[in-house]
Order: C-alpha cells, then sequence, then structure tokens
C-alpha cells in the first residue's frame, strides 16, 4: 500500500492534502502549447491544464509503482487540445478507472465544479473527479497545485449541486473525501451513477453548430446551444476536431451539404446497383429464408416484430438491454429489429449509435450501422447493406451463394467495405468454393477457399469514393465475376 507519507503532505493540519510543485519547464512547454488557441480564456484555460499535468502524472506513477495498476495516460492525448479548447478538465486513465482533474486558480477552493460534459456524457465520464488548487504567479519555489480530495461521479450525481448557468456540478470541499488512499483502496470499484446515452445528432444539425459555434468570438460555446445538441456534437471526436480547427482558422468551414454529401452518396451508390440484381440483403433473406450461422434469430420471429409491432414501444426497452447482452447473438437480434421500428424512432437511433461507439465486434457493428441507415439514412455512422445471389450451374447441379457488400462511412471520403459470402439454405459453404477479390490493376486483395465446415467467406477493406474491385466467386470450373465501384 502507498504510504501517505510518500503524497508530500504540505502543513500538519492538512496532511490528507497533497501538494506538489510545478516546475519551471512544465510552464514554459504548457503556456508554448497553450497559444494555439483561439482567445484568452481558452489559452489560460489550456495553461492551467498543462501546466499541473506532468506533476499529476509523475505523483501518480510513483503513487502506483508496486501496485497492480496500470501506468496513469491522459485520456485523449493526442487530441487534448480540443478539449481544453472548450472545456475545463483532464482525464486521466488509469487501466478502466479514470480520475478527472478540474484545476483551479481561485486562493481559497471552497467547492469542487466539475463541467456538466465529464459527468453527463456517457463516454466523458469518470470514476473520480479531483479538484486542484494552482499557484503560478509566484517564483519558480511558488508555483505550485494542490490536491484537494476527491468526489465520485455517483456523488457529483445524486449530492451535487447543478447549476443551469454555467452548466456544472458542484459540491463544496468540505464535503469531500479527503484521503487521497481511499481512492486507492476502491481503484476498479464501479463507482458510477447510470448516464442517460446521448441522442442521435444529424449531419445537417452538426453542420450548422460547426458553423455556428467555429467562430473564435464566441468564448463558451459550450454555453450557447441546448446541452444535448452540445454532448452529442462534442463526444464526436471528428466534430469536435472540426470545431478546434475551425476555430484555429486551421480548414475552411465546409458547406453545409458537405458533411451529409458522403452519406447521401453511399445509399444513392447502391442503389445504383440495383438494376444488376443486387438487392438490399433483407429483402433477399425474407424471400430466400437463408440461413446465416452468426445471426441466430428466426426471421419468423422479426417477422412478426416488423408487421405486429413496429409501431408498438412496448418492445423497445427489452431490446435496448439485449444491445449490451455478453451474447454476441442477442446484440445482433436486437440490432436488427431495432432497425425494423418506425424510422426516426428516437430512442433505438440513439441506442444503435451508442452501440456503434462501444462495440469491438464487426459483425455487430455492420448490423448496427445498417439498423442505423434505415431509422436515420442521414446519420454520418449510418452504413447500407446489399446482397446478390449468385448461381453457380454445374451439370445438374446449381450451387447458390449470397454475396453480401456492406458500406459503412469512414469521415468524408473514406467508405469501409465489409464483403462476405454466405451460404443459401444451409449450415456451411460448398466445399472448395473460392473467392478472389483484386483491385482495379488486377492486384490480389483477398483469396479464400473453404472447406467442409467454413460457415461463410468475410473480409473488410477500406477505399475512396470511385475505388473499383472485382470479386470472383468459383466452384470447380465454373466462374462469376461481380464488379464493385465504391
Amino acid at each position: 500500500m502507498f504510504q501517505l507519507s510518500q503524497l508530500q503532505p504540505f502543513d500538519s493540519e492538512n496532511s490528507h492534502l497533497v501538494r506538489l510543485t510545478i516546475n519551471e519547464a512544465d510552464r514554459e512547454i504548457a503556456w508554448q502549447q497553450a497559444q494555439h488557441h483561439s482567445n484568452p480564456i481558452s489559452r489560460y484555460n489550456a495553461y492551467l491544464n498543462g501546466a499541473c499535468l506532468n506533476a499529476v502524472l509523475n505523483w501518480l506513477s510513483e503513487w502506483l509503482a508496486g501496485e497492480a495498476f496500470p501506468q496513469p495516460s491522459v485520456w485523449h492525448s493526442q487530441d487534448i487540445s480540443s478539449i481544453w479548447e472548450v472545456v475545463n478538465g483532464t482525464a486521466i486513465q488509469i487501466g478502466d478507472t479514470r480520475l478527472v482533474l478540474i484545476p483551479s486558480d481561485e486562493g481559497d477552493l471552497e467547492e469542487l465544479c466539475v463541467p456538466q460534459e465529464w459527468v453527463d456524457i456517457p463516454n466523458w465520464s469518470a470514476d473520480y473527479y479531483l479538484p486542484v488548487q494552482v499557484n503560478l504567479d509566484g517564483d519558480e519555489d511558488e508555483c505550485w497545485m494542490e490536491v484537494c480530495g476527491f468526489a465520485t461521479h455517483r456523488q457529483l450525481k445524486n449530492e451535487g449541486t447543478y447549476s443551469a448557468g454555467d452548466r456544472t456540478y458542484a459540491l463544496p470541499t468540505k464535503e469531500l473525501t479527503q484521503s487521497l488512499v481511499v481512492m486507492q483502496i476502491t481503484l476498479g470499484l464501479n463507482l458510477q451513477a447510470e448516464v442517460s446515452p446521448l441522442a442521435s445528432l444529424s449531419d445537417l444539425k452538426a453542420t450548422e453548430l460547426l458553423h455556428n459555434l467555429g467562430n473564435s468570438s464566441v468564448y463558451s460555446p459550450r454555453l450557447i446551444v441546448p446541452f444535448e445538441q452540445w454532448a452529442s456534437f462534442l463526444a464526436n471526436d471528428e466534430c469536435r476536431q472540426q470545431l478546434y480547427n475551425q476555430r484555429l482558422g486551421i480548414i475552411q468551414e465546409p458547406a453545409p451539404s458537405e458533411m451529409i454529401q458522403s452519406q447521401a452518396n453511399l445509399l444513392q451508390r447502391a442503389k445504383n446497383y440495383f438494376q444488376a440484381g443486387w438487392q438490399m440483403t433483407d429483402e433477399i433473406i425474407e424471400k430466400l429464408g437463408i440461413f446465416d450461422p452468426n445471426l441466430v434469430f428466426a426471421i419468423a420471429g422479426s417477422e412478426a416484430y416488423r408487421y405486429g409491432g413496429s409501431s408498438s414501444q412496448k418492445g423497445i426497452p427489452t431490446l435496448l438491454d439485449l444491445l449490451h447482452d455478453r451474447n454476441k447473438g442477442n446484440q445482433l437480434r436486437a440490432a436488427d429489429l431495432l432497425g425494423r421500428v418506425e424510422p426516426g424512432n428516437v430512442e433505438a437511433i440513439s441506442a444503435l449509435t451508442n452501440l456503434l461507439k462501444t462495440t469491438k465486434d464487426d459483425d455487430v457493428r455492420c448490423q448496427a450501422a445498417v439498423s442505423l441507415g434505415k431509422l436515420d439514412p442521414k446519420n454520418s455512422a449510418a452504413g447500407v447493406r446489399i446482397g446478390k445471389i449468385i448461381e453457380l450451374t454445374i451439370r445438374l447441379d446449381t450451387v447458390r451463394v449470397l454475396l453480401e457488400i456492406t458500406l459503412l462511412p469512414e469521415g468524408s471520403d473514406q467508405t469501409n467495405v465489409y464483403l462476405r459470402i454466405l451460404p443459401v439454405r444451409s449450415k456451411t459453404l460448398p466445399l472448395n468454393l473460392e473467392v478472389i477479390v483484386l483491385d482495379e490493376d488486377g492486384e490480389l486483395l483477398w483469396e479464400e477457399q473453404a472447406d467442409s465446415d467454413t460457415n461463410r467467406f468475410q473480409n473488410d477493406f477500406s477505399g475512396t469514393i470511385g475505388d473499383y474491385f472485382q470479386v470472383k466467386v468459383a466452384y470447380q470450373e465454373v466462374s462469376i465475376t461481380e464488379d464493385f465501384t465504391i
């Protein structure tokens, strides 16, 4: 266990508090980096956060030495400036545990005052919040920072005073847990209260917010628009970086339609293949009753929900619960069925958007994106899935497989292509079936051959709009080639 004496207590009356020296080198680096912000308030906020960061990391590293915890790291260190431009605070990650430092240069720190973003944005919220009193006005030996205890997320949500004026949660410092040893003992416990998922933000609204908030003369963009919109915008890494860039004049503001153009083109490009025999994959599944071993729900169940319950809200909570089930099949089923409720359903859109941000499974990600595309076609994360039955006739025998292509947007001009070949009315693909994918130069991208247990082929790759590739499906001496342009 870490000894309290190593935490540098600064006086005998408050030996549970920690005071650390901020050296001149750290202050100088923080000052130089702070110049990359749009206005005096943002620059000073970045300076205040940056000046004390190195001292805290060194202290935490020493504090955790010998303990079974990962070393601390700065959350979003690669784009931390985009956060400091608009919000006070720095998140530090220790494995799955997150601390948020809230620095202040007030002479007598009487309360912990946490911006709402660090509390109510699901992927920003932390386990612990530490008020840090900072003095940068003295000589080198007189520049210091003091950690004044901590509060948990649950404590802030349940006991903190919310101020709508500046959108903060506040707790008096006397109500904080003063001993940091308590925090060390509880590291790894779930100390967060429940936070509502963010609503989906359309690309058109994101563009509007970028236009309205990108002016550097707007010193507090976080207070200009409703929090629900601001939170969804800020939680999107791409939107936040675009806002930072625009406020610094690094890039020009995109045209109002530019951010939604890519997704609109994605859907239109997919529809262009309908004349060549491609269909939405759902239509093929419903027509032929294809069994996909990775989609473990019955088509009949999907049909019953579509025609018997699509307008009812009673099934939604159960499906939302299933999205977080540990069973992949249940997640896939819930994601698919949510795509069959009425278009524009806010709760379903929000749940699918959140799933896209949290899942690490490619199948679940694709299904969530495709379902999102059905409910909110202009959503920047929406995908589209099309398929085509490939028939390979050898003498009197015909082999049928489904060639399925899912297109997922990646930024303004990149598209992820998720390609699968699935059996039709069978659990496995035909033995020795081959797939060959070539790029526009004839270079091999992917090649695979089925054995007796192969239940599907799948692969993914990225390309830009206009990139061309070929998919060749071969069985014995027969083959069919499909051309595709992203």
